[in-house]
């Protein structure tokens, strides 16, 4: 899925420095500066998030010229921000995006920051519907602006600032001290983030529309979306300016292992308490009892697949159990997508089903336990 980012390119830039004294002029402090650096904002900073989560993504950047937001730090307390702005030629704007052809993109995204480039917001609009794009919106302006958009996230005053409550379109309604709200496709959600220190709000918004947008690209549900983007902007919050999420900063680490696990003994112990060490989610996947017939015959599973997942989801390593009918976990391997495969030493990676899907650990059998041997010995 391609993304295309559209709207106002800030510059933000900071002054770090150091304060010994207060100037004899007025009672402020005299900055010793230390260090300066930049980076893009506003649509940029939206880029360059969706960018780092390794989304497929092209930004077009028509702000002439570009504003200014210098922000002083000192001795690591925020002391005044300078804006420079420039406003856009907001026609000339609409006049090239309207020579584009944007059927490559399944999502368009409009960031506007009120600085021109999106001043003629409905019709650009109702040009990029032609396409078939879903076009989500981070609003500035009343809603009638953006008028055909597939979605709205406006934050909980631009909500009632520019009454966006009066239509009937999908919004994401954000809220620094409260919970997500949204309706998509006339389906209510709300998802409470974690509660943390705030530290900088600078970003949060476009952190939160990246990792939304990042989860659609992935194919998630609208309940998993919502919550990683509120993880986003959660986890941005903590850091001073404008800060660009990582993959890791919203994602766990899924590991997956599979297996028939139907008399649980020392060896599956082992595996799944090697394998959870790996990452920060363990799934494991477990052959249906029809498929465990076709694999090892029909005296097979001892203990049906009802108890099987039980027992292992009562275990402490492991997250979640999924029951897949197939002779090979190959297809869930393609569905949850896993960040590494785990599998005992009987296996080699090459022989391991999904090695061209994910990285492979091989773990070290335990010898002298399998389920085979127990069912033998108790015979």
């Amino acid at each position: 899925m391609k993304v295309l980012v559209i709207g106002d390119v800030i510059i933000d830039k900071y002054i770090y420095g150091t304060a010994e004294r207060l100037s004899p002029e007025a009672p402020v402090p005299i900055v010793r500066h230390q260090t300066t650096f930049e980076r893009s904002g506003g649509a940029g900073n939206l880029y360059a998030n969706l960018k780092s989560l390794d989304v497929d993504v092209e930004l077009l950047d028509l702000s002439n010229p570009k504003c200014v937001k210098t922000r002083v730090f000192c001795d690591g307390h925020y002391v005044t921000r300078i804006d420079n702005d420039y406003h856009t030629d907001g026609i000339e704007s609409l006049i090239a995006i309207q020579n584009i052809n944007f059927s490559q993109y399944t999502f368009v995204i409009l960031s506007d920051y009120n600085k021109g480039v999106l001043d003629q917001s409905k019709e650009i609009i109702k040009h990029i519907n032609q396409f078939g794009c879903k076009v989500l919106v981070d609003p500035k302006k009343s809603a009638s602006y953006y008028e055909g958009a597939w979605l709205i996230k406006p934050n909980m005053l631009e909500e009632s600032q520019y009454g966006f409550g009066q239509h009937h379109w999908n919004w994401i309604v954000t809220d620094a001290k409260g919970p997500v709200r949204a309706r998509i496709d006339k389906v209510m959600y709300t998802v409470q983030p974690e509660q943390v220190e705030v530290n900088d709000v600078t970003g949060a918004g476009d952190c939160f529309l990246a990792a939304f947008v990042y989860s659609l690209t992935k194919g998630y549900d609208y309940t998993k979306c919502l919550a990683i983007a509120a993880k986003g902007a959660t986890h941005s919050v903590k850091h001073t300016g404008t800060y660009v999420l990582t993959i890791d900063d919203i994602e766990d680490a899924t590991v997956f292992t599979n297996g028939v696990f139907d008399i649980l003994h020392r060896g599956h112990f082992e595996l799944l308490k090697q394998a959870s060490a790996l990452g920060t989610k363990l799934v494991v996947g477990i052959n249906s009892d029809a498929s465990v017939k076709r694999l090892k015959g029909e005296s097979r599973p001892i203990n049906n697949q009802a108890i099987r997942k039980e027992q292992l989801e009562s275990l402490p390593w492991v997250s979640e159990v999924i029951v897949f009918d197939d002779d090979t976990p190959y297809e869930l391997i393609k569905k949850i997508k896993p960040n590494l495969i785990v599998k005992g030493g009987d296996y080699t990676v090459e022989t391991v089903v999904g090695h061209e899907l994910a990285p492979v650990h091989i773990v070290p059998t335990v010898k002298g336990y399998s389920t085979t041997q127990i069912i033998e010995a108790s015979r």
